[in-house]
């Protein structure tokens, strides 16, 4: 799911023995996807009060609906959406257990692209400049226009969207698994298992080098690392003989580059991967 929505990924897992709510009705501030695993839960959906609401919000939603809008039963294999703000009630009182798996997605709004857009402005020495707080109003006037300017030329890029995208996958950190017992480095072992710690991985191809950002890190190799970096990007897991047959490197070489990844906590490796 964060390889295929770009975007952090929590999964709860919830089991019910009796017909007990354990929330009553709320709303959450994240999309949720939720998955019936086992038995059957009943979800009544009221419907939102306030569009979009977030964590930290400046104004109540107000007092929940008192009618649904839905009253479902899920079944094993039933999949519900339920996007963020919408009030919902959950209880399993089919008379039987319940067991499923809600999957929260991370948001991204306009509010987190202006903070990201406020830290690449720091590369302009206006933006970086104290304000003048105590100049006269004039003063104060063109420096807040000249922000302004600043400002809109950078909202004006077109691959504005796609950067920001770009650099919150970098980011994104991994799920760290430990490579034990490999604690003193990779071995050139044909059979190791090799795998991404995210799913979020960026891949880029230059002339002179391919550029991986994954895990909140940067690692820059030579042309020939694509095609060891692609099948891992794509979330696979390899053996580090495929890696090297595909890409026509040594094993040494290969066990090398993982090496790196793997002390940058951006891969594991493992026989049972």
């Amino acid at each position: 799911m964060e390889r295929d929505l770009r975007t952090r990924v929590q999964a709860n897992l919830y089991a019910s023995w009796t017909s007990t709510e354990g929330f009553g009705i709320h709303w959450d501030d994240h999309d949720t996807v939720i998955v019936q695993l086992d038995g059957a839960k009943r979800w009544r959906v009221y419907g939102t009060t306030r569009p979009f609401p977030l964590y930290c919000d400046i104004e109540d939603p107000g007092e929940a609906p008192t009618e649904p809008v839905a009253d479902l039963v899920l079944w094993p294999g039933d999949v519900l959406y339920v996007p963020r703000g919408v009030w919902h009630a959950v209880s399993a009182d089919q008379g039987t257990r319940s067991l499923h798996v809600t999957c929260g997605l991370q948001t991204h709004t306009a509010t987190d692209l202006m903070a990201w857009v406020s830290e690449q402005l720091l590369a302009h020495e206006d933006w970086r400049r104290d304000l003048p707080l105590l100049a006269a109003p004039d003063i104060q006037a063109d420096a807040v226009d000249g922000m302004r300017k600043r400002l809109a030329e950078l909202l004006d890029d077109p691959t504005l969207l796609a950067r920001y995208r770009a650099a919150m996958d970098g980011q994104a950190v991994g799920r760290m698994v430990p490579s034990l017992p490999y604690i003193d480095g990779v071995p050139v072992d044909g059979g190791l298992r090799v795998r991404l710690t995210t799913a979020r991985a960026v891949l880029e191809v230059g002339e002179d080098a391919v550029t991986l950002s994954a895990a909140g890190s940067t690692f820059e190799f030579a042309p020939e690392a694509e095609a060891v970096l692609r099948p891992l990007v794509d979330g696979r897991t390899v053996d580090l003989a495929a890696l090297a047959e595909t890409a026509g490197l040594a094993a040494e070489d290969v066990a090398g580059l993982v090496q790196e990844l793997v002390a940058g906590q951006a891969a594991t490796v493992g026989s049972l991967l």
